[in-house]
């Protein structure tokens, strides 16, 4: 990762000739951010269940039907955030703010900082944004596009403010939250946002109002800031906005394969590939739930005829599986085994391997 990121400055910046001075603090905290991200995604991929389910997820990618559904899987958890507008609207709006604002902060951060983006003064009167060495367009000095493209920042600034705000007073007034939040985990980061927010901010009154007064100052404190936030980022909540993304696999992984039915009640309660991937993943960690003389595992069962199964089991009443015509009983040992099969108890003695 820091080999790409070097790479990426060095053609973004077209061979470190456009590489900014008064970014060089951003740049290093920005690279160090993203290391630990990437460590702290390695770790994460690296369990044996995630290892799986990423392995599974990234099958779909090979068909244009597993695009597809990336690309809706997307559009519906972060363009619209689904996954919140169904608890109440003011939720689902102050996520929206806080979220929208967050990511295109960091699309104009990231490209500034790391030089990706730069803008090259053609004439007195026109500037041409590049990207990785290549011109997009060209746009005036003074034109509307320059003030809104010039203000980003500012304008995603004000949406982060809202959207904190927001946060902040539902976490006063809210009884759960109130029992439930911590000053380190949930306080702190929105107060770090609203302060790299404001001082940001202050830099374009300064610069444009005050006739510069305060800038340096002004200019200094937002780099702590945004530096503290950048560092702290990897190991707060705000873990979760690059996790939201990896995350897509999850629906993907789900809606690749058909769905499985109980072998006690016949409900059907999750995709077969899951509980294959679930009994691969217990025989690896070495704590496999095998019920003895079958080819079943706990996993087979859902979660209400697992409970269901445990107590029977528990006050040494037998457990009939009609779907499988076999009939099951506990072993003893916090576990199942065959009583009976088709009438033929050959296999009361077996035991499950643990």
């Amino acid at each position: 990762m820091a080999a790409a990121l070097l790479l990426s400055v060095y053609i973004g910046s077209e061979q470190f000739g456009y590489v900014d001075l008064a970014l060089y603090g951003y740049l290093l905290a920005t690279v160090l951010s993203i290391l630990l991200f990437t460590i702290r995604i390695a770790a994460w991929t690296s369990r044996p269940p995630a290892r799986r389910l990423w392995k599974q997820g990234l099958q779909m990618f090979r068909s244009v039907r597993g695009w597809g559904f990336l690309l809706r899987t997307l559009y519906d958890n972060i363009g619209k955030q689904r996954f919140i507008s169904g608890r109440s609207w003011y939720r689902w709006a102050q996520h929206m703010l806080l979220s929208w604002g967050v990511l295109v902060s960091f699309g104009i951060t990231y490209g500034l900082v790391l030089n990706w983006l730069h803008f090259e003064l053609v004439d007195p009167h026109t500037y041409s944004v590049v990207l990785f060495g290549i011109p997009l367009f060209r746009m005036g000095v003074d034109s509307t596009l320059a003030f809104l493209i010039y203000h980003g920042l500012n304008w995603t600034g004000i949406a982060v403010i809202i959207g904190c705000l927001m946060a902040m007073r539902r976490r006063e007034v809210d009884r759960k939250n109130l029992v439930e939040q911590t000053k380190d985990f949930d306080i702190f980061p929105l107060v770090l946002l609203i302060a790299i927010s404001i001082t940001g901010s202050l830099l374009t009154v300064s610069a444009m109002w005050m006739e510069g007064r305060f800038y340096t100052g002004i200019a200094l404190s937002h780099q702590v800031a945004v530096i503290v936030f950048l560092l702290y980022m990897p190991f707060s909540k705000f873990w979760h906005i690059p996790l939201r993304f990896l995350g897509v696999v999850v629906p993907m992984y789900h809606a690749a394969h058909g769905p499985k039915a109980c072998s006690r009640c016949g409900r059907e309660y999750a995709t077969g590939r899951q509980i294959q991937d679930v009994q691969a993943v217990l025989e690896q960690r070495g704590i496999p739930v095998r019920i003895g003389g079958t080819d079943l595992h706990m996993s087979d069962f859902c979660s209400e005829c697992r409970r269901v199964v445990n107590r029977l089991a528990a006050s040494g009443a037998a457990i009939k599986l009609e779907r499988r015509g076999i009939t099951l009983q506990g072993n003893g040992a916090n576990g199942l085994t065959i009583a009976s099969e088709g009438g033929d108890d050959r296999y009361a003695a077996a035991l499950p391997e643990r």
